[in-house]
């Protein structure tokens, strides 16, 4: 019997994920995925990447300071 498991592995298995769901303009649109094709991801990818890499820096500037 096949165990494994259909879809996306965990983004992290120490913690749960959240599905979100936002909208942005057709043309912000047309250039995330210009983006993220041109770095060879899904645009989901490049949005959590984006998404993180912003939160890195959020952190990083609140334990500066």
């Amino acid at each position: 019997m096949n165990n494994r498991r259909n879809g996306r592995p965990p983004l992290d298995p120490a913690d749960p994920s959240v599905s979100i769901h936002v909208r942005v303009p057709a043309k912000r649109f047309d250039l995330i995925q210009k983006q993220a094709a041109g770095n060879r991801v899904s645009v989901p990818e490049y949005i959590r990447r984006a998404v993180a890499k912003d939160a890195d820096k959020r952190y990083l500037k609140l334990t500066i300071e």
